[in-house]
């Protein structure tokens, strides 16, 4: 279909797996089933057509998906429709009541890991197929759904649901509040910002007031995370709400950004908010408050890029090499603690094995930079778990008015700051989930708003 104004498709499909699928997001190795389904996930999905150009932007409510997964899928959609694979972007909100698309803890090219015990890396291969065989006919649904629509761009606040988690405590280490109540007591102020930005890319349809949206907010989706089932969270929940106020066919793809040290607990309150519906509920009040305000137009650039940046990665301390190369040597299998829980040391030390074959076959991380145009608003995809300080530090610089970063299209770990390094703490920890040398953000933050002012030329 050849036509100069802007088209959407839209598509959301279940991809909810078997219960007895292996979950990668708890806190503890192990074989993590679900004791029941509280809500379903999907692939959210979105397809731009203008003058032959086309654009796919598919949110995943998923804990991670890998490389491997994201070039798979992109190469399907340039075989089947010719899609530019640089203009397809596919977000895992980082869900931690789903399951991964792909492994994630231990590389698959790691050969310590017992064939029956290959979930440990991070994925369950039985899901894999599935889920990449529903992604793809979500795109063939968005595009048999095409239809002329009006686009308009808003942003609004909402800074009481999501805080920065790492507490810098009255001995100088850092420590992670949680759901289970305040650390205020022993801390003496919180490390950083949070992003109270709550982006909406809103569109008008001809069978719809309002047909489609990309919304955005920073936050880890991680409520009720001791309990085991499966759930969208936030992400879901707010385009739930969005169903509501808009119907049943409006599709909602939510994109989550620089959120490695975010979280929704308030490190300050008695008991911190640990309900995602309640905080999908008033995300939407924000949603439709920014919605009231917006004026459309039937017309839009569609634009993208792709840039390749050579990130080093960190060397494996050698006492911590050793170590793990001593307690694997003892310990050749994991130990179960009971039925469902590995022992963690040996997940650990297998991963610090991983990690160290990694730097010595390649030291350097080829890191992905995506930026899609969509008007006036900027979506940039950055692989991995930045800090929000780097998604900040990009919108400040961006010459787009509305800016929304998506983190997580694809596996890298944690992104801290430089001065993150410097304190510790759980997210600059050498390993297969945070293995970047401490200006890598930096190197990330840069290259993005360069490529951002490319784009918007």
């Amino acid at each position: 279909m050849t036509n100069s104004k802007l088209l959407l498709g839209k598509s959301r499909i279940d991809i909810t797996p078997d219960k007895d699928t292996i979950l990668g997001g708890a806190t503890i190795s192990g074989k993590i089933r679900v004791d029941y389904i509280k809500d379903p996930l999907y692939a959210n999905t979105v397809v731009f057509v203008r003058n032959e150009r086309k654009m796919a932007v598919i949110t995943l409510d998923l804990l991670m998906i890998t490389r491997k997964y994201v070039e798979l899928i992109r190469h399907e959609l340039q075989r089947r429709w010719g899609f530019d694979p640089d203009a397809v972007m596919i977000h895992a909100t980082q869900n931690h009541k789903a399951p991964s698309l792909g492994h994630f803890k231990i590389s698959e090219d790691y050969k310590g890991i017992p064939k029956e015990l290959d979930w440990l890396r991070g994925g369950d291969e039985r899901y894999h197929p599935y889920a990449v065989e529903r992604i793809i006919s979500s795109v063939e649904a968005a595009l048999d759904s095409l239809e002329p629509v009006k686009i308009g761009c808003g942003s609004g606040v909402e800074g009481r649901l999501a805080f920065n988690r790492r507490m810098v405590m009255k001995d100088g280490s850092i420590s992670m509040p949680s759901a289970a109540g305040p650390a205020a007591q022993m801390s003496r102020y919180v490390e950083g910002p949070m992003d109270p930005d709550v982006g909406v890319v809103a569109f008008q349809g001809e069978s719809a007031p309002i047909s489609a949206l990309l919304l955005h907010y920073t936050c880890h989706p991680v409520h009720q995370l001791g309990q085991f089932f499966i759930s969208a969270d936030w992400p879901g929940a707010l385009a739930n709400e969005m169903k509501a106020s808009y119907g049943e066919n409006c599709v909602s793809v939510v994109l989550n950004g620089a959120c490695g040290n975010i979280n929704p607990w308030d490190p300050y309150a008695d008991q911190p908010l640990n309900d995602a519906a309640v905080m999908g509920n008033r995300l939407a009040v924000s949603v439709n408050r920014v919605i009231g305000d917006i004026s459309f137009r039937d017309d839009a650039v569609l634009d993208w890029k792709i840039v390749h940046i050579d990130i080093p990665l960190r060397k494996v301390n050698e006492g911590e090499l050793e170590a793990a190369r001593r307690y694997i040597a003892d310990n050749p299998e994991p130990g179960w603690l009971n039925d469902v829980f590995l022992d963690d040391k040996w997940v650990y030390a297998s991963g610090m094995l991983d990690l160290h074959e990694q730097v010595e076959r390649n030291p350097i991380y080829r890191y992905e930079i995506q930026v899609l145009r969509i008007g006036e608003a900027a979506l940039v995809g950055l692989p991995g778990e930045p800090f929000s300080e780097g998604g900040l530090a990009i919108k400040l610089a961006s010459p787009s008015p509305y800016t929304i970063i998506a983190h997580n299209t694809q596996f890298a770990g944690y992104i801290p700051t430089k001065e993150a390094f410097l304190r510790g703490g759980y997210e600059t920890t050498t390993s297969n989930w945070s293995k970047f040398v401490p200006d890598a953000l930096d190197r990330i933050v840069e290259a993005s708003i360069e490529t951002l002012k490319q784009v918007f030329e």
